[in-house]
């Protein structure tokens, strides 16, 4: 008899178990990652950023970066789009209110199941349909990795690390980038448009420091940049 209980609850578990991973969506994934993350209501960080890029001499930079919930991000330094924004301050509300997520792929490392998603941009007046993909650990719920195609030319592939920030809330770490062009040789505008300046591929390293997490930011951090972003 005892057997028998035993084998049941071992079914049950084993069961319930498989029901859990099979019930698991796209939508349930992107939602976790926003619960995760909700209890950072505004911080600000420090951003060393080096760049490595073909036909161009970039200075390593120091750069200022402010987020608020639920979507503020001032990033203070010119012309600041090296990496997509979406990387460099990921929220993941942004991620569900514009694009629409399916569930393609599993895999297993250690102890944590790395889901990866497609994202198709929602359609918007104005603005090409994008297709990118992004990799979410499913103990922490946070991206770990993302493949996008910016342009019909180009593409990125991003890794983030993360650290944990007072103890409590964990935040990225260090972003590496690399971008390449799928063009095999320059284009008729390249060649018209200051070729040298337009690098093809290249790599892009950002590691953050000096966190400071909930301090109730003022809105007019926001507002007062908003014009020059």
């Amino acid at each position: 008899m005892k057997k028998k209980v035993f084998l049941v609850l071992v079914l049950f578990a084993t069961g319930f178990h498989i029901v859990h991973a099979q019930s698991i969506t796209a939508a349930r994934i992107l939602m976790n990652m926003k619960q995760q993350f909700e209890t950072v209501k505004d911080y600000s960080a420090t951003l060393r950023v080096s760049a490595n890029m073909e036909r161009m001499q970039i200075p390593e930079m120091l750069v200022k970066i402010y987020f608020k919930q639920p979507d503020k991000v001032y990033i203070e330094a010119k012309n600041f789009a090296m990496v997509p924004r979406e990387a460099v301050a990921m929220n993941p509300t942004q991620l569900i209110d514009k694009f629409d997520a399916t569930l393609v792929g599993t895999e297993h490392r250690g102890d944590s199941t790395i889901y990866k998603l497609r994202l198709v941009s929602k359609p918007e007046k104005g603005r090409p349909v994008r297709e990118s993909y992004i990799w979410v650990d499913g103990v922490r719920w946070v991206a770990t990795h993302l493949e996008a195609t910016p342009s019909d030319v180009r593409k990125i592939s991003i890794d983030l690390e993360y650290q944990m920030v007072n103890g409590t809330f964990l935040l990225p770490a260090k972003i590496t980038a690399e971008m390449e062009t799928q063009q095999q040789s320059d284009s008729t505008a390249e060649r018209m448009y200051n070729a040298p300046r337009m690098p093809r591929k290249g790599s892009v390293t950002i590691q953050y420091s000096d966190y400071k997490v909930n301090t109730n930011l003022a809105d007019d951090i926001f507002e007062k940049k908003k014009g020059k972003q």
